[in-house]
């Protein structure tokens, strides 16, 4: 089988920690057989053709290479919003719905595979002949709240002949706003054969927090709850733009607060080993991943009660859930670590194998 992934987000060379689900996903798709191509943006100094981990990945160009700076600096949807992405945002339709059709006949993939709606569902709608999935992950979900995009997402939904979510909680609320139905196929976790090691000795508590500096993440909830508690020491990994005012928010906290730029994968691990327990303060979640990656190193997650983290982390089993935008309620949860390791269910359906199984199924292949 020949699967064609189109994405706004996909690593730009090995150890990028862009988009590195999908490529996670396309390796496993390529490790079980299918002849795995993936279509994505150009940005500067990147191959216009690579292979990655057994999957072909193809770059298009949207604008001259100095100006194409809309993808890989926090999606596709937060670029749009600012002076300088916005120009970009007809441009870069254009050429992405004008590539995939140029991609699928040189390819003749078997099935289309588009992530996010919008762009992907947009670009792969047109193509014809091949069976059409759309994933949606999150972010794409919550536009489904504004009238006029809902409306536009039911048109490009339409010709799919499966639309999935990535947890039953986001499959549930985008399946209410499309009028239609909506599966969950996961993505996959992967972090490598080498056992966790064991948790560091405490005191200190050791905390980790990854996302981007942005207002549905909850960077700015966890920094809240540890201003007040000595003998904690928490790493932050991500960017974007409340960076700034969240390194400002930190200054005097009695917890010690490390900031760090997005890593590759391998060196996110290692900082997952070096915790007592990771942190996922988000708003809104469309699934969790970085909660999963700690099960999957053998550490508890306190986390908020939203979304996909509610389907992944079993609470009093895995860690402690919490209340969203609640520093006082997080902070009470951080004083009762340590906590036991955790059981880590969610994590079976998430296997790379489990995946690729689930996908042959959406792609309508024979058992």
């Amino acid at each position: 089988m020949r699967v064609l992934h189109l994405a706004s987000s996909f690593p730009r060379h090995e150890g990028d920690p862009v988009g590195t689900f999908l490529l996670d996903l396309a390796a496993a798709q390529a490790d079980a057989g299918l002849e795995v191509h993936v279509l994505a943006p150009h940005d500067l100094g990147v191959a216009r053709h690579a292979v990655m981990r057994g999957v072909d990945v193809h770059r298009f160009r949207y604008a001259p290479q100095r100006f194409e700076r809309l993808a890989y600096r926090g999606g596709i949807l937060a670029g749009a919003r600012t002076p300088a992405g916005a120009p970009l945002v007809p441009p870069f339709l254009a050429a992405f719905v004008l590539a995939a059709r140029r991609c699928a006949r040189l390819v003749r993939p078997d099935v289309v595979h588009a992530h996010w709606w919008l762009p992907g569902g947009l670009a792969g709608a047109p193509i014809t002949g091949p069976r059409f999935v759309i994933t949606l992950h999150g972010t794409d979900v919550a536009l489904l709240r504004n009238r006029a995009l809902r409306a536009l997402a039911r048109r490009v939904t339409a010709p799919a002949v499966a639309v999935a979510a990535v947890s039953q909680p986001l499959a549930d609320e985008a399946a209410a706003a499309l009028g239609r139905e909506v599966v969950v196929a996961r993505m996959p976790v992967d972090v490598g054969d080498v056992p966790p090691r064991p948790r560091p000795p405490h005191p200190p508590l050791r905390l980790l927090t990854v996302g981007r500096h942005v207002r549905e993440k909850g960077i700015d909830v966890v920094l809240d709850a540890v201003a007040g508690l000595g003998g904690v020491e928490l790493d932050v990994v991500g960017d974007g733009p409340e960076l700034a005012a969240h390194q400002t928010r930190a200054i005097g906290a009695a917890a010690v607060i490390r900031f760090h730029p997005p890593m590759p994968k391998a060196a996110l691990l290692d900082l997952i080993d070096r915790a007592h327990a990771v942190v996922v303060p988000s708003r809104r979640e469309g699934l969790g991943l970085v909660a999963l990656e700690a099960m999957a190193r053998a550490r508890p997650v306190i986390a908020t009660r939203v979304g996909g983290l509610t389907e992944v982390v079993v609470d009093g089993v895995d860690g402690l859930l919490v209340p969203p935008d609640d520093p006082a309620a997080l902070a009470t949860a951080i004083r009762r670590l340590p906590l036991p390791a955790p059981a880590g269910a969610a994590l079976a359906a998430h296997r790379p194998a489990a995946v690729v199984a689930a996908h042959l199924f959406l792609y309508g292949a024979p058992a």
